[in-house]
């Protein structure tokens, strides 16, 4: 009996619990292999045995039981992530019945749905209207001038601080703020793609599956992107995001008819080039 035969079994047996729906890869078009997450959402009322984890040896036993929450709808929800020793993992979500209720009538299936969804249990016969999914869902949104700009500032305040804390050697701090860099060329790089798709794009949440939609040429070069433990070659992975960020986001600003910041990246190129000078590195951005 596989993990999903005994999540409906255990649920079959609890009153509370009056309807499973799957979602996520295992439900959608998305890639799967035997690594692929369950994401269940359970919808009933009276969910207090989740105050613990011993109802999960119910399911079976686990090793790890992560307790988080999000908002859906208006309502915030308890979530519990889990790893059982089968290898598996499963996220769980509990949402109320009058949840249930409006999703069952709902004009707009939530993107969670709306990229594929398969009710697993359903003992009041809730969902038989349900609307199916379009398979679309999380588009990308243009981003108005301000966010735009809002992204360029914040990528420049982070090259500011890796640079700083690479010139101290300070090669920890200097990583941890290296990853907020990232963050900010990965929303650019989707945007810069949703401009290309007339924005019906659908990237993954943290760069999932990046390399299936962003150029060869860009993927190519990513890599020089992330240094290892070592100075001179964090320098050089700080300089290759620069490049790349630098030469998406004008490609970007021009598909969305915006200005480019190159005020900013003038002036801390420059402070970049000093810091350098002044740590006999070879110059050149």
């Amino acid at each position: 009996m596989d993990i999903l035969e005994k999540i409906v079994g255990w649920a079959n047996e609890r009153d509370q619990v009056r309807a499973l729906i799957l979602s996520g890869s295992l439900a959608g078009i998305g890639k799967k292999d035997d690594l692929s997450d369950y994401d269940i959402a359970l919808y009933g009322s009276d969910f207090d045995f989740i105050k613990d984890d011993r109802w999960l040896t119910g399911i079976q036993s686990y090793w790890i039981c992560i307790h988080e929450h999000f908002e859906f709808w208006g309502y915030d929800i308890p979530s519990r992530l889990i790893i059982f020793d089968s290898i598996s993992k499963v996220d769980f979500s509990f949402h109320p019945l009058e949840l249930l209720r409006q999703l069952a009538n709902a004009e707009k299936l939530p993107d969670c749905y709306q990229i594929g969804y398969k009710i697993i249990l359903d003992k009041d016969g809730a969902l038989t209207k349900m609307r199916k999914p379009s398979m679309k869902g999380f588009i990308a949104n243009k981003p108005g001038q301000e966010e735009f700009r809002k992204n360029t500032d914040e990528f420049w305040f982070e090259v500011y601080h890796v640079a700083k804390y690479l010139y101290r050697g300070d090669l920890w701090t200097a990583k941890s703020r290296d990853w907020d860099l990232k963050r900010q060329l990965r929303q650019m790089l989707e945007w810069n793609e949703s401009s290309k798709r007339n924005w019906d794009f659908s990237p993954k949440d943290n760069g999932k599956e990046m390399k299936g939609w962003v150029d060869k040429y860009i993927w190519d070069r990513l890599g020089n992107c992330f240094g290892r433990f070592d100075s001179e070659e964090s320098w050089d992975a700080l300089d290759s995001t620069i490049k790349i960020y630098r030469e998406i986001t004008m490609e970007t600003a021009n598909y969305l008819e915006y200005d480019y910041d190159e005020q900013s990246d003038n002036q801390i190129s420059q402070f970049i080039e000093n810091l350098k000078i002044k740590s006999g590195i070879k110059p050149g951005i």
